[in-house]
């Protein structure tokens, strides 16, 4: 019931901010395409000003300087007291308004603060205080699916479609980094050698774990899983994201990043023929990567996640005695057909 009530009311919360926002980006300065608004509990505040400086540099160093599709970010900060009549705000679950017939030109994230970037942006001493670079990042990862919608415009209806059957899963951040800078997943933080690796392997879907061994098929099938499926794109289109891995079971390891990579990868010209293409999604993504799907994306996990081999396998410790008693036994058997050919 809790959850029922949280995404009515951020959907409601949504469109009422595109009524209240839409004044303000008129009003707002010619080549304004970032605008940030702060909330709490319900009411409207100055946003911080570190809140305010970090979303903006944020913005630069994801290149996004003046765009067709404007960007209108909602940050609620946490209440000081707790609210009784209603249920608490869920940290970590952002929700976005994407353009559609009503405004197609404004894309609209709601990001709640949570307990310790609200008391950070407010300018309370924390202990452990990360930098002002932890709070550039985070307000970088929360504009989600805006970025993209700022840097590459409304994507294909082929597009959309698959990534609103998939949640955007494949489009989380718009943030490139080396391969592993942001592999926050259970998998990508242990090791093999423990319990807990082979847990959350395990706990993937069939598709993401042949993908992690570097099974081209596995790859495919994780990526354009959803691209099939000819559903309506809702109105108005809201996408609620979960960004605590933790809560996550991903069909792509990483896949947060996957489109990001993809974009830095074939460059934008390539990348935009994909995101507005009208073709299947399977065979626009492989014209733009002038690869096949499973083979890159394979290649592209590697980077992530070291391979795992499926199937039944002896322990190394077992497999290096075993072929140590074959040469054994060879020599053995050299050694006595040498002796009875000399006699």
């Amino acid at each position: 019931m809790a959850d029922e009530w949280r995404v009515a009311d951020a959907s409601v919360r949504l469109l009422r901010a595109r009524r209240e926002l839409q004044e303000l980006l008129r009003e707002a300065k010619a080549g304004t395409s970032l605008v940030v608004v702060s909330e709490s509990a319900d009411v409207a505040i100055a946003t911080p000003p570190i809140a305010d400086s970090a979303i903006h540099v944020a913005w630069r160093q994801l290149g996004l300087g003046e765009t067709k599709v404007r960007v209108a970010v909602i940050i609620q900060l946490a209440v000081a007291s707790p609210v009784y009549d209603r249920p608490t705000i869920e940290e970590g679950i952002a929700a976005y308004l994407a353009p559609d017939s009503t405004d197609r030109t404004t894309c609209i994230a709601v990001l709640p603060a949570g307990n310790y970037w609200t008391r950070v942006f407010r300018g309370a001493r924390v202990s452990a205080q990360l930098p002002f670079d932890a709070a550039v990042q985070t307000l970088k990862a929360g504009l989600g699916p805006c970025a993209f919608y700022a840097a590459y415009g409304t994507p294909g209806k082929s597009v959309r479609r698959w990534l609103v059957a998939r949640g955007w899963d494949l489009a989380m951040t718009f943030d490139v980094g080396a391969p592993g800078r942001q592999a926050n997943s259970s998998i990508g933080m242990a090791e093999a050698r423990y319990y807990s690796y082979w847990e959350a392997i395990y706990s993937l879907p069939p598709t993401a774990v042949a993908c992690i061994a570097s099974r081209p098929e596995g790859c495919r099938a994780a990526v354009l899983a959803g691209a099939s499926d000819d559903r309506a794109i809702p109105f108005p289109d809201i996408v609620r994201i979960d960004r605590r891995w933790w809560r996550r079971s991903p069909l792509l390891v990483d896949g947060q990043r996957f489109l990001a990579d993809v974009a830095h990868e074939v460059g934008r010209d390539r990348f935009v023929s994909f995101w507005t293409s009208a073709l299947p999604v399977d065979t626009a993504l492989a014209v733009a990567l002038k690869r096949p799907v499973g083979e890159w994306t394979a290649d592209w996990e590697r980077g992530f996640v070291r391979p795992i081999r499926l199937g039944p396998a002896p322990p190394l410790g077992a497999a290096a005695i075993a072929v140590a008693i074959a040469i054994l036994v060879l020599a053995v058997v050299a050694a006595t057909a040498s002796r009875r050919q000399v006699r």
